[in-house]
């Protein structure tokens, strides 16, 4: 998507700012469910049973989490687009399948309690949960589908506006359940959650729509058309990406299932983590900014990039910093979220520890974006591996050793999980043509 042209900090800022603000909505409509659950009659049961439920429908719906990078990197006009439309929805067919298979079969309370290590009625309400949830997968695959396109017509404000209205009738659904029926607390966040999705993948759709007709954004048809071969080169590396990383939430759930007091563990882990996120998702878009910004012989263009991101990281880590050991975590974990005093202190615990984290984050963005640019994104996926090995080393030996807080001990094994995956990136990264070119004038 670069023209070679040296970026401002002000152009940089106005693209990326837009898919950061809708990363963190995403991430605070976490927070809002919780606040929601917290509020029915067993909170503690009912967050960590759709805790268990999103971090198992999280693993298996993966390959819908890169559709927005692949549209952005393989589609340069409406066939290629058509192409990969296509491939992304016979995968999300077989995806929904494999969650209504965990959802209506007696398979998914086995999982949810031999394998993930549930309590009986955790597992039992989590079940209700996954019965709904399986028709996440088609909400989110439409509505990334059409933030690719709005990423490469560079109409990124559109993006924030549709995940807004998603926020608030999420918080209004809620809300509404948890007040006003009896429905079991995973049961509501799991409709809030869905159908909250599906109106903004609809109003996605409906805006972005224009742009495809649009010939000055997409031509009708290139000059090399995209093969079914070459969307599955770029993309299964990714999907593999994906699912080792969306284990991570399963992983750290089953080994705080284990621990001392795995309710107030789970729940703590469920909580702090979401909060925390708030501060850590916007990271999660900086890629765009190396893939829409850096170009393989223009060093400037790196280095105005890698400033950026590295400036953005530090600002994010300094404010989760301050909110996670000042009193203001407290009174958000306690006045505004509701849970109890023992949970709250082991989420405040996972909030401190993930405020190093967007220091990796800024770091493996950027990276991120160059090998997608490459295509080399079997890089990518290998280094994701490096990550979950460290993740499994770190937190079974703080847990198996009972060293600190359990739920903290999730929050440590994803930090250095991802320094690790960091390191291994770049030390790979060092032996390429584009680190050297992007070095010698940088």
């Amino acid at each position: 998507m670069s023209n070679g042209k040296r970026p401002s900090y002000k152009e940089i800022a106005c693209f990326f700012l837009p898919l950061s603000a809708t990363n963190l909505m995403l991430t605070f409509s976490h927070s809002i469910v919780n606040a929601g659950v917290a509020r029915t009659s067993n909170p503690e049961v009912a967050l960590a049973a759709y805790a268990l439920a999103r971090s198992l429908v999280r693993m298996i719906e993966n390959p819908v989490f890169m559709v927005r990078q692949t549209v952005a990197s393989l589609v340069k006009d409406q066939e290629s687009y058509r192409q990969v439309r296509r491939f992304v929805y016979i995968l999300t067919a077989c995806v929904m399948a494999v969650i209504a298979l965990l959802g209506f079969t007696p398979l998914g309370l086995w999982v949810l309690e031999t394998v993930m290590g549930a309590s009986p009625e955790v597992a039992a309400e989590s079940h209700m949960a996954l019965g709904i949830l399986f028709l996440l997968p088609f909400a989110a695959v439409t509505r990334n589908l059409y933030h690719g396109i709005a990423i490469i017509s560079r109409q990124t404000m559109m993006v924030p506006k549709s995940s807004l209205i998603r926020l608030v009738l999420m918080s209004g659904l809620i809300f509404s359940l948890a007040l006003y029926t009896e429905l079991p607390g995973a049961v509501s966040a799991s409709i809030s959650f869905v159908g909250a999705f599906m109106a903004e993948a609809m109003l996605m759709r409906w805006r972005a729509k224009p742009l495809l007709r649009d010939g000055s954004v997409l031509p009708k048809r290139g000059t090399k058309k995209l093969a079914v071969g070459s969307i599955a080169r770029f993309f299964l590396p990714l999907v593999l990406t994906t699912l080792v990383a969306t284990a991570f939430g399963p992983l750290i759930n089953a080994g705080l299932a284990r621990s001392m007091n795995p309710t107030i563990a789970l729940s703590a882990f469920a909580v702090g983590n979401a909060l925390g996120q708030i501060f850590v998702a916007p990271m999660n878009m900086l890629h765009q900014c190396t893939l829409a910004f850096t170009s393989v012989g223009v060093p400037i263009t790196y280095m105005i990039t890698r400033r950026f991101v590295i400036g953005f990281a530090m600002i994010a880590s300094v404010l989760l910093a301050v909110i996670s050991f000042s009193p203001i975590g407290t009174f958000l974990l306690e006045t505004l979220i509701g849970i109890s005093g023992e949970a709250a202190e082991s989420a405040q615990k996972v909030m401190q520890v993930k405020s190093l984290l967007p220091l990796a984050l800024g770091w493996r963005e950027y990276l991120w974006g160059i090998f997608m640019q490459q295509h080399m994104t079997k890089l990518i996926g290998s280094g994701k591996a490096v990550n979950l090995v460290v993740l499994v080393g770190v937190l079974s030996f703080l847990l198996v050793g009972r060293i600190g807080n359990p739920a903290a001990a999730g929050a440590w094994g994803m930090v250095i999980g991802e320094f690790a995956e960091c390191l291994y990136m770049q030390i790979f990264y060092r032996r390429t043509k584009t680190y050297a070119q992007s070095r010698s004038k940088g």
